[in-house]
Parts: C-alpha cells; sequence; structure tokens
C-alpha cells in the first residue's frame, strides 16, 4: 500500500523544494557539529537511530520534493524510529544532536511555529528532560504535577462539603 504525496505537482514541487532548502541550510552547522566530535560508547544506540531517521527523512523529503510514492511500511518505520529516538535518554551533545535533528525536521526548520507541532513538542520535552537528568537531576520532580492536582482536587472536594 502507497501513501501519494503529489495533489497538484507543480504546488507540491515548490513547497516541497523550498522546505527541502530551508532544512538543508539550518542543518549544515548542526550536521557538522554533531560529526565533528566522536560519541561516547553510551549515546552509539541513538546515534545509530538518529542517522536512520535521517536517511528516512531524506527519503521522505525525496517522495515530497518528486512527486513519489512513499510506501507505509517507509512511514511505519518512521514513526518507530522517531518514537524510540523520543524515549532513549541522550547522554552526550551528539546524541541530543540526534534528538534536536528529529525535532527540527518535525517542525520543519520552522522554530517559531513550535507551538503547532506535537512530534516537536515532545521532542524537545525529550531534550530538556534529558539535560535536566545530565546536569541538574535535582530539579527533576517525577509526579509533582499529579500530587498538586490531586491536592487541588482534594481541596475543592472539601471545600465543598464543608458548605
Amino acid at each position: 500500500m502507497f501513501l501519494k504525496t503529489s495533489g497538484d505537482a507543480e504546488a507540491g514541487k515548490g513547497q516541497a523544494s523550498r522546505r527541502s532548502a530551508l532544512f538543508t541550510a539550518a542543518m549544515i552547522p548542526a550536521a557538522v557539529l554533531c560529526r565533528l566530535v566522536r560519541p561516547v560508547a553510551s549515546d552509539v544506540g541513538l546515534l545509530t537511530l538518529g542517522q536512520r531517521f535521517d536517511a528516512l527523512a531524506a527519503q521522505i523529503d525525496y517522495g515530497i520534493d518528486h512527486g513519489s510514492d512513499i510506501s507505509w511500511d517507509t512511514l511505519e518505520e518512521f514513526g518507530r524510529i522517531e518514537a524510540e529516538l523520543f524515549a532513549a535518554p541522550a547522554t552526550t551533545m551528539e546524541g541530543l544532536c540526534a534528538k534536536a535533528r528529529a525535532g527540527c525536521w518535525a517542525l520543519l526548520g520552522d522554530f517559531d511555529s513550535a507551538d503547532q507541532s506535537a512530534s516537536g513538542a515532545r521532542m524537545a520535552f525529550s531534550i530538556m528532560r534529558d539535560l535536566i537528568r545530565l546536569h541538574a537531576p535535582h530539579l527533576e520532580r517525577p509526579g509533582a504535577l499529579k500530587k498538586l492536582v490531586e491536592e487541588i482536587v482534594e481541596g475543592a472536594q472539601k471545600k465543598q462539603n464543608s458548605s
């Protein structure tokens, strides 16, 4: 089964070409930085996922740029890789770069519209989590929001019962 990515071939090609050009221009400095430093063994799996993500993203971009079909298998693998990247903790700058590239791709390189992308927001939170765990683990408070909501609900119920 295939997903046809082109509707109006001319309109689709124009948008995809601008998207690819902007993405490429935005990613060159990050890609150079991320590849200049040798990876630490603990992030090797994450870096492998990042390389696979980049390859699949390029394949999808090519399909969009050229109005080609993109197989459901490719899209499913892409989704799986993205989910694994999200879940894997980064312990090095290179690992964070792999996650950042995925988040950047999800946002089409447009960081100003970050609040409109669920995938980009998930990856941003994943990067933030990893940075806090690496450099300020004392700030992480698992379950704090849930506890706060429970306390608010309890307080509201007590107030309602006493009225």
